[in-house]
């Protein structure tokens, strides 16, 4: 993938409405970052480990879940849990929960440290994937994206993403419409459609997008 990184229409003011463009809408990302991905699978497993984990994770987890827990008393909460199960999904959920926070108090950097700590120590590679998907999409609220597709060659640019591959070229799409390589968004997006179901919300957005990239053609 390395080579879509340079933008190919550097001369082209076509490529300057282009990035503007995915800009100003990329903003809208930031609200979506880390919330929008509940509905993705990969929690298999989860429930069994409900029942088989210790009380004082649950405990710690049903704590930190509350909204009325204050924000130092959720981060010491998150950070009991890395420390004294880092190994259960509790401690993945407990950084999702603070990354989520985080977005929400417009601290990404943070909100970024919580889901790269899941991506390096989650057991579940599931999870992994939920959380290399929310980072791409916080990179992308961040406006970086040479970060976004550098994060997707951990999974060969969405190839090897399993279930996820649809979300994975979608977000590569989105990363190289970001940075100009419309040819590249175009193809990434077509990609991530051809794992779609006929008729899918989803379908239906990337189809949006495509639309949208012929106008800087």
């Amino acid at each position: 993938m390395a080579e879509h990184l340079e933008p190919q229409f550097a001369e082209d003011e076509d490529l300057e409405r282009a990035k503007k463009f995915w800009k100003e809408n990329g903003r809208s990302i930031t609200a979506g970052v880390v919330l929008g991905l509940g509905a993705i699978a990969g929690y298999n497993g989860w429930n069994s480990w409900q029942q088989s984990q210790g009380e004082n994770a649950s405990t710690l987890f049903e704590t930190l879940s509350d909204p009325a827990v204050s924000d130092e008393a959720a981060e010491g909460l998150a950070n009991d849990l890395k420390l004294d199960f880092s190994s259960s999904p509790y401690a993945a959920h407990g950084s999702f929960l603070m990354a989520k926070r985080e977005v929400e108090a417009g601290n990404l950097d943070k909100a970024d440290t919580q889901l790269r700590w899941v991506l390096n120590n989650s057991k579940v590679e599931g999870i992994r994937h939920i959380a290399r998907l929310r980072l791409g999409m916080l990179l992308l609220a961040q406006q970086n994206d040479a970060g976004v597709l550098e994060l997707l060659q951990e999974v060969d640019g969405g190839e090897s993403g399993g279930e996820f591959k649809a979300r994975y070229f979608e977000i590569a799409g989105d990363a190289y419409a970001l940075g100009g390589d419309i040819d590249a968004a175009t193809k990434a997006y077509e990609r991530s459609q051809e794992t779609q179901e006929p008729g899918s919300q989803s379908g239906a957005l990337l189809k949006l997008k495509i639309e949208n990239l012929g106008k800087f053609k």
